[in-house]
């Protein structure tokens, strides 16, 4: 029987008072690829509004509404571990490109030798690679139990299914269920928080009214993230059992309803669309700047460090000096050609970019900075 609680290294002493999920949660919550999070684009980009949901924002509604969900199903009798899917629930995006959705597409075409991007999948790279790098023989990554892996890299919120069950056996290539039930808690949820949320916000700013919510579905959940929330998570509480989690036929209708309703009133919006070109420009430029310097200096980080002019190299200097051992022994052998490593290399930089940062490394490479000269 697979051990789910097992680890790529393991711990002899969790910390007083904590369990091996506890831990996991704590992990991620203080790691910098989480942090980073308040900077990254959910659905509006780079928001100057207070108001308005980052990804880290949506990531701690995932994780408290995951949790909320398996303490009612508990108290039913159902055998869930609320702070397994608050876990995976705080980790489940912290793979995130730069502006979102739109940053994905661009580092997917960007990485289509070394395999593609998709966020899932980097996400269980970031906690296990890219995070906490390795130095002669430390533990690898933020060691996550095997069941928090397997739900991280599965949670893909965006699969219309709702109903779904444990698959049978953990799968750490991703593209399938999650292999616990708190897992699949989480790949619902994740999709109840985003859809309520992006509608409040897409309000807030202006891109549609409430009153162009289709009377089908405010009449029945809202227009509100917290009616929505509150609807469907009661609605799942209700209709989820010891083997799968599920909404009501009459909610995944509606469900289904909202996320077209969203994805052509808000995700295909234009102005949306307008960020997502220039989010193609700018990402690209820096894949390209990027790319450029790793090929000139290779894993002589000294050379990247000389650039006074420009920061951000010196940033890419220190990202690659701390895993040189990642990139120039283990995974040499993964990608002999050096153009695809070096290209590994920028993708999981420019990954690990927030929002701000990327428009900062903007304005080094193309604004030049005033030089005062003293008489």
């Amino acid at each position: 029987m697979t051990d789910l609680k097992s680890r790529l290294e393991p711990i002899d002493e969790l910390g007083k008072g904590r369990d091996d999920f506890d831990r996991d949660y704590t992990a991620i919550l203080y790691s910098h690829a989480f942090r980073r999070l308040r900077h990254k684009t959910q659905v509006i980009f780079y928001p100057q509004n207070d108001h308005v949901c980052t990804r880290l924002d949506h990531s701690l509604y995932v994780a408290a509404i995951s949790e909320v969900v398996c303490k009612n199903l508990q108290s039913r009798g159902i055998d869930c571990d609320p702070m397994l899917a608050r876990a995976i629930g705080i980790g489940h995006d912290v793979g995130h490109a730069p502006f979102g959705h739109a940053g994905q597409e661009v580092l997917n075409e960007l990485a289509a030798d070394i395999g593609g991007f998709a966020h899932e999948e980097h996400s269980l790279r970031i906690v296990d690679k890219i995070e906490k790098p390795r130095e002669r023989g430390s533990v690898v990554g933020l060691n996550l139990t095997l069941a928090v892996r397997d739900g991280i890299v599965n949670h893909s919120g965006e699969d219309p299914c709702t109903n779904i069950s444990p698959a049978d056996s953990p799968n750490l290539k991703g593209k399938s269920y999650p292999c616990t039930l708190e897992g699949c808690i989480v790949r619902v949820v994740d999709k109840i928080a985003f859809l309520g949320r992006d509608l409040e916000d897409a309000v807030i700013v202006n891109l549609i009214s409430e009153d162009e919510v289709p009377a089908d579905i405010s009449g029945k959940i809202g227009t509100k993230n917290g009616e929505i929330v509150d609807y469907f998570v009661g609605d799942m509480i209700v209709n989820s059992d010891e083997n799968r989690i599920a909404l009501s036929p009459g909610a995944s209708q509606l469900m289904t309803a909202m996320a077209k309703f969203n994805d052509e009133r808000i995700y295909k919006h234009r102005r949306i669309e307008s960020y997502k070109e220039r989010t193609r420009d700018i990402l690209q430029t820096l894949f390209d700047r990027f790319f450029k310097a790793v090929n000139a200096f290779g894993n002589r980080i000294d050379r990247y460090l000389q650039h006074d002019s420009l920061q951000v190299l010196d940033y890419l200097g220190r990202f690659i000096g701390a895993r040189s051992v990642l990139y120039f022994k283990e995974e040499a052998n993964i990608y002999p050609d050096k153009k695809q490593l070096y290209e590994r290399i920028v993708v999981d930089f420019l990954s690990t970019l927030t929002d701000r940062f990327v428009f900062e490394a903007c304005e080094e490479y193309f604004l030049p900075k005033h030089i005062e000269i003293k008489a």
